[in-house]
């Protein structure tokens, strides 16, 4: 028997992770429900207020994790924009940077620009992430032992 799986399946698969076998998500209860209305007792069926009951709950866990995807989605958010500011901050001033390749360089911040959705700045006509700066210099005029 083929099943179609859920989007979050699917984007566990595309992602490679694997899914918490100890963790009762909304696809698992939906299951469970659907399993006890079909082996339940004709002559004693579920009384009508608990089957209500569990519907509710099943709706209360789909909005808190609808309410959880929406928390992320604006910390994501948040973060890019305090990033942003903080690489606005930094033009015209003199950085240090450690690049992922291992180089330590120095220069002037010209300007900054977005790459998959988070700043980049760019030092000597060159883009390098955020997170390779490793020191912020201001006032430095044309000193040779920066």
């Amino acid at each position: 028997m083929n099943h179609v799986g859920s989007v979050d399946e699917l984007m566990r698969e595309r992602t490679g992770e694997k899914r918490d076998a100890s963790k009762l998500g909304k696809d698992e209860f939906l299951k469970l429900l659907i399993t006890q209305l079909k082996h339940q007792d004709p002559i004693n069926p579920v009384d009508d207020k608990e089957f209500i009951a569990q519907l509710a709950q099943f709706s209360s866990l789909e909005q808190m994790q609808n309410l959880n995807t929406n928390l992320s989605d604006m910390m994501m958010a948040q973060q890019k924009l305090t990033a942003l500011g903080q690489a606005m901050q930094m033009i015209g001033k003199e950085v240090e940077l450690f690049t992922k390749e291992g180089e330590s360089l120095f220069g002037k911040v010209t300007g900054v620009q977005f790459r998959n959705g988070w700043p980049e700045i760019i030092v000597n006509g060159k883009l390098y992430d955020f997170t390779e700066v490793v020191a912020i210099r201001e006032g430095v005029k044309d000193d040779p032992t920066v």
